[in-house]
């Protein structure tokens, strides 16, 4: 075997060991990572009251990081009716934009598709259902705090496993050999876009929440007016209902004179 090949084959399997023994690290510090949060509170009570023991925890439950905030995710659907679907279609969109959202998509059929900052959602809301008739709403969550934390650390594990390699990078000393470290690099590149882009779509769909607006037709019965007759008009009317009077009168005499029977 040549010097050259023999160099490039210790070069490879330093490599591979290398990155071996990052993905082992950084595999067992996520899970450090997610285990002090976990045990965050149950640190906090050591401090503050030391030489008392603590309860034990139930097995199978997690303990809840109580210092930690959540991130939800809230979606909205609103069911309400009104007799002109179009401008109240319009109107909506103003009353959202007044809180600091803004449409996706409208319809003149009365379909409307917002975001609304969910700092401003309840106010929207609770806004819109007194200017509407027959409302009604469907709320749901979503809780994204685990896969966020979780996506920061791989996107944190990312990185420095990017800076490592640019280090190797500088070590390489054959073509072959900056080959193989630049082609690890653009697997980590890669990654890292991925993480860095499912956090912004994260923290995105957190700060604002969709809306989806649905106008009904009000349906409301027609009233038929009283006919009020003009000036000239009076005669004809009140003959008209005199020849309606005569016409029952002589309904009731021939009932009268049908025989009956015995």
């Amino acid at each position: 075997m040549k010097p050259n090949s023999i160099s490039l084959f210790s070069f490879s399997i330093l490599l591979s060991l290398f990155l071996l023994h990052i993905q082992c690290s950084s595999t067992s510090r996520s899970e450090r990572e997610y285990a002090s949060r976990n045990s965050g509170d149950e640190y906090e009570e050591s401090k503050v009251s030391p030489g008392v023991s603590s309860s034990p925890k139930s097995e199978g439950k997690p303990q809840e990081n109580k210092s930690l905030k959540r991130m939800m995710i809230y979606t909205v659907v609103v069911n309400l009716q009104s007799k002109e679907i179009e401008p109240k279609v319009l109107e909506i969109i103003k009353l959202a934009e007044t809180f600091g959202g803004y449409a996706l998509q409208y319809s003149s059929q009365g379909t409307i598709q917002l975001k609304i900052p969910q700092e401003n959602l309840k106010n929207f809301l609770s806004s819109l259902k007194k200017e509407s008739h027959n409302y009604s709403e469907d709320v749901s969550a979503k809780d994204v705090t685990e896969d966020y934390l979780d996506t920061e650390i791989r996107l944190e594990n990312a990185q420095k496993m990017r800076s490592r390699l640019l280090e190797i990078l500088k070590t390489a000393k054959t073509l072959e050999e900056t080959l193989k470290v630049e082609a690890e690099l653009n697997k980590v590149s890669e990654s890292i876009e991925r993480w860095e882009g499912k956090l912004k779509y994260l923290s995105q769909a957190v700060q604002l929440s969709t809306v989806t607006v649905h106008v009904r037709q009000k349906w409301e019965p027609v009233v038929q007016k009283e006919y009020q007759p003009g000036p000239v008009g009076y005669p004809f009317y009140w003959l008209y209902l005199g020849l309606g009077k005569v016409k029952d009168g002589f309904i009731w005499l021939f009932i009268q004179e049908v025989p009956k029977e015995k």
